[in-house]
C-alpha cells in the first residue's frame, strides 16, 4: 500500500511540473478551472496567497498597446470607435471581452464558449446565454438572459495575443492558452476564464439562489 501511494504522489508531482513548451502557463498554484467554484489545490496556499500570486502573475506579461483595441467590428463592415473602451478577444476565439465606461459601467463583460454553460435557473427575458460573464472588481456573475447584445452590439474587438496584457482602469488582464485571467488588486479580486469554466479568487464568494439577480445563473460577490 505504502509503494502505491508513493507512485502515486510521484505521479502527480511529475504532472504539476509539465508545462507547454514556448507557450505561456499559468503558475503551479492556478486551481482547476472545470467548474465556476475554485476547486482546493494540493498545496496549502491560502486564498490571499493564491490572489498574490495571479496578480503578480497577470502584472508581468506583455504589455499590449492598449490603443489597438478601442474598436470592433461584427466583420462584415468597418469598425467602429469605442472611444474610450476596449474590446478584445482570444487567439482561439473562445472569449471575448469588452468594457462598458462610456456608459459608466464599472468593469466589463465577456462570452466565454463554455464547454458545460451554466444552465439557466428558470424562466427569463430574452435568450439565455451559459457562458456571459460580467466582472466589476467585487462582483461576479456566469450564466444571464440576454434581451440584446448590449455593449457587443458593435462585434468583438482585435486579437490579444498569447502572454499579453492588457491594462485598463483598475484592471489588467493577462491571456495564456490556458485562459484569461482579469485581476482587480485594488479591490483585491481577480477571475480567470476558459472553456473548462470560470473561477474567482480574492475575496469573491458565491452568492445564494435567493440572493442573486433572477436573471442570473451564478453570482458571486466580496
Amino acid at each position: 500500500m505504502r509503494i502505491a501511494a508513493l507512485a502515486a504522489l510521484i505521479l502527480a508531482l511529475s504532472a504539476c511540473a509539465q508545462s507547454t513548451s514556448g507557450r505561456p502557463q499559468p503558475s503551479p498554484d492556478q486551481p482547476s478551472v472545470t467548474t465556476v467554484k475554485p476547486t482546493p489545490t494540493a498545496t496549502t496556499s491560502s486564498p490571499e496567497s493564491q490572489l498574490k500570486d495571479r496578480i503578480a502573475w497577470a502584472q508581468a506579461g506583455s504589455a499590449a498597446d492598449v490603443s489597438h483595441y478601442h474598436s470592433a467590428s461584427t466583420g462584415g463592415g468597418s469598425a467602429a470607435d469605442l472611444k474610450s473602451d476596449i474590446a478584445f478577444v482570444s487567439p482561439s476565439g473562445k472569449i471575448s471581452c469588452i468594457t462598458g465606461t462610456e456608459y459608466q459601467i464599472d468593469g466589463f463583460n465577456c462570452t466565454v464558449k463554455l464547454k458545460n454553460p451554466i444552465p439557466k435557473p428558470g424562466e427569463g427575458f430574452g435568450n439565455w446565454d451559459g457562458g456571459f460573464v460580467s466582472y466589476s472588481g467585487q462582483h461576479l456573475s456566469v450564466g444571464q438572459f440576454r434581451g440584446d447584445p448590449g455593449l457587443f452590439i458593435h462585434g468583438d474587438g482585435q486579437t490579444l495575443p498569447y502572454d499579453s496584457k492588457l491594462t485598463f482602469g483598475n484592471y489588467v488582464c493577462r491571456i495564456a492558452t490556458s485562459g484569461l485571467t482579469c485581476v482587480n488588486p485594488s479591490t483585491r479580486t481577480g477571475v480567470q476564464m476558459s472553456d473548462d469554466g470560470v473561477v474567482p479568487f480574492g475575496c469573491l464568494k458565491e452568492v445564494s439562489a435567493a440572493e442573486r439577480e433572477v436573471s442570473v445563473g451564478r453570482a458571486f460577490s466580496c
